[in-house]
């Protein structure tokens, strides 16, 4: 659907169709509903805040400037998990661990598709985890979701016991260069700061997760991620660097972009701490 066909439908709270099978008028309250959500887009405002939904693989999740909104290529990343997941065969529920959760999108839809599963999601917005909480209970997974206001870079220094033997780490992580911050195009500037800044080079949340997630998962467990344009190189090297993951494996995006990557724990682990974050 286009914009206009968007605001409409959620004005007459219709189908698509069923603004040409029944095309009568806006009522005056539609009307004056209508021309105030459009002025919102028109100027600049992103579509799905002005909605306050957007859909995610076909779920349905409240979003608002306190959470980034999920993208396409997101769901290449959660189908690669899913995929990932099933064919690992679980007798127990399995352990995910969703790093900068934000709507909720992954760790709700990784709930919703992987059974039996528990996900703990953490993020440092406390108005980010309040939408999370509604997006889970507004969809039924809940109770499998754990959502905890919580820096991931602390988070992972912090080595907590709670966090251990996850059989998979998640995250779609700030990975935006600060400089290239004022260049983004104006609608995705309104999207939280927090949510999009990965600093200087745009990998220091990569640079932490790598050096420290290896405490968290269980041997041979996976780590994913979403990455940014350009960057599969040096999150390769990344990764290589460390003597914790192997197999690791990159997916291009429907623009033929290297967009996710996978990388497996070793089954044996030095028992070492790396220096910093």
């Amino acid at each position: 659907m286009n914009a206009e066909e968007l605001l409409l439908t959620a004005i007459r709270k219709c189908r698509r169709v069923d603004l040409y099978i029944d095309s009568r008028p806006l009522t005056p309250e539609e009307q004056r509903s209508y021309d105030a959500l459009r002025a919102r887009y028109q100027n600049g405002e992103p579509l799905q805040y002005v909605l306050g939904e957007c859909d995610f693989m076909g779920i349905a999740l409240a979003v608002d400037p306190s959470v980034l909104i999920p993208r396409p290529e997101t769901e290449i990343l959660v189908d690669i998990i899913i995929q990932n997941l099933r064919s690992r065969n679980y007798a127990k529920p399995c352990r995910i661990l969703d790093l900068g959760t934000g709507s909720g999108n992954i760790a709700i839809a990784l709930a919703k598709a992987v059974e039996p599963c528990q996900v703990t999601a953490l993020d440092i917005s406390e108005d980010a985890i309040a939408v999370a909480q509604r997006n889970a209970a507004a969809n039924g997974v809940a109770r499998k979701i754990q959502f905890l206001r919580e820096d991931m870079r602390a988070g992972l220094v912090a080595n907590r016991a709670w966090m251990k033997n996850f059989d998979c780490i998640v995250s779609n992580p700030p990975y935006i260069k600060t400089s290239a911050l004022e260049h983004l195009p104006g609608d995705v500037q309104q999207e939280p700061r927090l949510a999009l800044e990965g600093g200087g080079d745009g990998l220091q949340f990569f640079e932490t997760i790598i050096r420290r997630a290896y405490q968290y998962l269980k041997p041979a467990g996976y780590l994913f991620f979403e990455i940014g344009d350009a960057q599969a190189a040096p999150v390769r090297a990344l990764l290589e660097k460390s003597p914790f993951y192997r197999n690791i494996s990159f997916y291009q995006d429907h623009t033929q972009t290297d967009r996710i990557v996978s990388a497996q724990m070793t089954r044996v682990v030095c028992v070492q701490t790396p220096r910093g974050v």
